[in-house]
């Protein structure tokens, strides 16, 4: 019986029980967190590497490596339960997506401004490309993808030219945070983004000025990570306000963070030496505790992590 049909007699036989249709729903899918690219060592090798990792079994599985993987520091994103990758060298506008029922990668349409050390992020079903560096100067230009025209079009730019910093989407707004605007210093801004009426706002500025940080979006708050420091910061954006929440067990920078199953996972980063972690913490915002809770594959930096679902076809045998 194929998985389709299996669900429907559950759906329509009596007696259904919850207990039977939660476990159709969690072995049906699971959680992956997917590692895309990154760099073993500073300077080193930039790694081809796309690797999903499930949590609850603490499996690890390689999917289609990322194209043209001579690249570092450019932005990954999830859009539905496709992965895209933009940037990666000075003035790079290349856009791939991977497509997880396929299994492939696919180049789509370029960037309008090429960018480097940029973010990119998902709101209301759109893709938002966020500052960068062109090799000059840091870049204010935000472009928003629609997959459907595969057409990048510029919105309103940034208050603060930033690269390198935390993006995320939160309450129907996007949110950018820290960042680099020069060389030499880091910025404490937040900012914010309203799709509606296509413009930014200054928030409460986080409580440390950092550049190559991370930020991820769990239950209407968002958490902030590296910039070479301990400390897991927790943004309120309705109340505006940032505290303190716990400190890691070393200082990283440039690791990769992602919530998988209601914890925020924080992976791999480089540590004050300059050498990359294969590390993996999992912090749990219900009771906020760290644990350090596997290795990754290899020790890697400047690498994306996005959260997807994998269909499991196994686990529908009854």
């Amino acid at each position: 019986m194929s998985p389709l049909l299996q669900l429907q007699f559950l759906l329509t036989s009596a007696p259904v029980t919850l207990l039977q249709l939660l476990s159709v729903r969690s072995t049906g899918y699971s959680e992956v967190i997917v590692v895309v690219g990154g760099c073993e060592r500073v300077g080193g090798f930039n790694l081809p590497y796309t690797e999903c990792y499930d949590p609850v079994t603490g499996d690890w599985k390689s999917l289609a490596k990322l194209p043209e993987f001579t690249k570092s520091e450019y932005a990954v994103c999830a859009l539905r339960n496709d992965i895209l990758v933009s940037g990666g060298r000075i003035n790079g506008r290349d856009v791939w997506i991977y497509n997880s029922q396929l299994n492939i990668w696919i180049r789509v349409a370029s960037l309008n401004k090429g960018r480097w050390r940029h973010k990119m992020a998902v709101l209301l079903g759109k893709v938002y490309v966020v500052g960068g560096y062109d090799g000059q100067n840091r870049l204010s230009s935000v472009e928003c993808y629609d997959s459907f025209s595969n057409r990048w079009t510029e919105v309103a730019p940034l208050k603060e030219a930033v690269s390198s910093p935390a993006v995320t989407s939160c309450v129907g707004k996007l949110f950018v945070i820290g960042g680099g605007p020069d060389d030499n210093t880091c910025s404490d801004k937040v900012q914010s983004y309203d799709p509606e009426t296509n413009s930014w706002l200054l928030r409460a500025a986080i409580p440390i000025a950092k550049r190559c940080i991370t930020a991820v979006s769990l239950n209407n708050l968002i958490y902030v990570a590296g910039g070479l420091t301990k400390a897991i910061y927790c943004y309120d954006p309705v109340e505006d306000y940032w505290m303190h929440v716990q400190n890691t067990f070393s200082r990283q920078e440039n690791c990769g963070m992602s919530v998988c199953n209601g914890k925020i996972y924080i992976l791999g980063g480089r540590r004050e030496n300059g050498e990359a972690t294969d590390t993996i913490l999992c912090y749990d915002p219900a009771t906020s505790i760290i644990t350090g809770v596997a290795a990754m594959p290899r020790p890697v930096s400047y690498h994306g992590c996005v959260t997807i679902h994998r269909y499991n076809e196994k686990c529908f045998k009854l």
